[in-house]
């Protein structure tokens, strides 16, 4: 589909002579290496070996909060599903619902289904299949991400290069190729700004990197944060609703923020006593530039307003030159966030807002995603029961333990309002987002996986809804187009892959004959007086389900 860039190796460059050699002079290694992994995992024993298999989970989502709920309640009805089943059906006819429309009787006035409807029957193509690699690389791929309109698609890799594709017309052309500058091993984050017109990076530096969307590098604009620490790094940017401003959390538990016109830098400390990697920054919402939320590598979640923060600040150079007096004044100075969320267990890797000032998501380390309700914190007196993590592991080359896929108990003081499990988070900080509002009503959450996988979660159930295959390596960034029925994934297998719905007639549930069951009139009735299915489910037609 459309100018994808694939490199591929020539077969007829090596002959079977040069193959025998190849594998001859390579064999000893590789038996080497094998051994030596082999003698490691022996050496592991608390914790599960590495594997490509789907983590078990035993316990059953827990939803007697989270039904209860404003969120709820509102994905259920953006996408046309009844108030009163708890339970909500994927069975509907499409079919029942043309003639409805064509005969005049469809709840819209103007007999065309509303937006509601329409969203849900998006939410019957969700993408479930490979269908393409739009790229290949030699590095890793740690960022992709569409602009708003969906028009633009920019992937950031560990070759220092960042490619930015035409994605309007569904089709993936590139339209520019960036190499940046200062990678220092890796980009790590990207961002477009509002209007769409300019991209902003971080790399393992103490620096803010701007360029146009349409430029060729030369109009690339420093923003220097000098930061104290020799080895610091930008693990998560994000441009203000406004444009003005731009926030990044950095490794030294320090957030920064710059002023793009004046270059002045203004900073919040988040610890007291120790230092703690920022990964992850945000805003709520898109229609306010003062608040924003953090996420550390305890486990906490923050959230901030600038206008009551009491944050330092200074004139920032753009050539790099500050003042490191300046630095250590604030920097012992712990600055009060207006609200603190407890109950990951271990490091928060991402965070993703759904844009309604309320509600927002969390990925963690502790192998779970939570959504929290930010007009509930934790109690004050409930923050330093337990010291986090809980369990001493690197996630860069351990394995997870074992405890964190089925904890035996929920840490104390902690207000999320749901959690969800099934999906692993190893070797980087994975990403976990909401689908598109427009499309889907954020009825669905996705993220990457360790075992290369998307994982496709249904909000209101908590189960899982599809896991895709098609990567070899962990799936680090991914996006879902704002309008249409697709997620392009980047992954560390150096893969940038696309990923659309494709119908599987073997899942297909047949209508008559050998091996059909119809419901039993008894059993029907039951369900509707538990609330457990929806009002016209029983009026659908079983060869037109899903």
């Amino acid at each position: 589909m459309g100018n994808h860039i694939v490199y591929e190796i020539d077969e007829d460059d090596f002959n079977d002579e040069d193959v025998d050699e190849m594998l001859g002079e390579q064999l000893s290694l590789a038996v080497g290496t094998v051994m030596s992994q082999l003698e490691r995992l022996e050496r592991l024993n608390p914790l599960e070996r590495p594997t490509t298999q789907m983590p078990v989970i035993r316990k059953k989502p827990d939803l007697r909060t989270f039904r209860h709920t404003m969120l709820y309640k509102e994905i259920k009805a953006l996408c046309a599903l009844p108030a009163n089943s708890n339970r909500p059906s994927e069975r509907w006819s499409l079919t029942r619902g043309l003639l409805r429309r064509e005969n005049g009787i469809a709840a819209h006035p103007a007999g065309s289904f509303t937006p509601n409807q329409q969203r849900r029957i998006a939410n019957l193509f969700v993408p479930n299949n490979k269908e393409e690699r739009l790229m290949s690389l030699e590095a890793k791929v740690f960022v992709c991400k569409f602009n708003k309109d969906g028009s633009k698609l920019v992937t950031a890799c560990q070759d220092s290069i960042i490619r930015i594709f035409d994605s309007s017309k569904g089709t993936y052309h590139r339209i520019n190729r960036i190499t940046a500058d200062v990678c220092n091993w890796s980009i790590l984050d990207v961002d477009f700004s509002p209007c769409g017109q300019y991209i902003a990076y971080s790399t393992w530096s103490d620096t803010f990197f701007v360029l146009p969307v349409n430029g060729n590098g030369r109009e690339l604009q420093w923003l220097n944060l000098n930061a104290e620490q020799t080895r610091s790094g930008i693990f998560s940017l994000r441009f203000s609703p406004c444009g003005q401003n731009i926030i990044g959390g950095c490794n030294n538990s320090l957030i920064y923020m710059v002023d793009r016109e004046s270059r002045a830098v203004r900073t919040i400390n988040t610890q007291r006593n120790h230092k703690s990697d920022i990964n992850a920054v945000s805003f709520v919402s898109d229609q306010d530039s003062n608040i924003f939320v953090s996420g550390c590598n305890d486990g906490v979640l923050k959230l901030w307003d600038l206008r009551c923060a009491g944050s330092s600040g200074r004139a920032s150079s753009g050539t790099g030159s500050g003042s490191s007096n300046s630095n250590s004044r604030y920097n012992n100075n712990r600055h009060a966030p207006v609200g603190v969320f407890r109950g990951h267990l271990d490091g928060i890797t991402y965070i993703d807002p759904r844009n309604d000032g309320h509600y927002l998501l969390t990925n963690s380390k502790d192998q779970s995603i939570k959504i929290w309700d930010l007009r509930m914190t934790t109690p004050s007196n409930k923050l330093n029961k337990v010291k986090l993590p809980l369990i001493p592991w690197d996630y860069r080359w351990d394995t997870v333990p074992r405890d964190y896929y089925n904890p035996k108990a929920t840490l104390e003081g902690d207000v999320s309002v749901m959690t969800y499990r099934g999906h692993r988070v190893t070797k980087s900080l994975l990403r976990a987002k909401f689908s598109p509002a427009l499309q889907t009503g954020q009825r669905y959450i996705y993220t990457g996986c360790g075992t290369g996988r998307i994982i496709i979660y249904d909000v209101l159930t908590g189960q899982i809804k599809e896991a895709i295959e098609g990567h070899k390596d962990i799936v680090r960034d991914l996006a879902w187009h704002p309008v249409r029925s697709e997620i392009v994934s980047s992954s560390w297998d150096s893969h940038v892959n696309l990923n659309t719905f494709k119908h599987n007639p073997l899942l297909k549930r047949p209508s008559s004959g050998p091996g059909y069951q119809g419901s039993l009139r008894r059993s029907l009735r039951i369900a509707h007086q538990n609330g457990d299915l929806d009002d016209d489910a029983e009026e659908d037609e079983p060869e037109q389900t899903w």
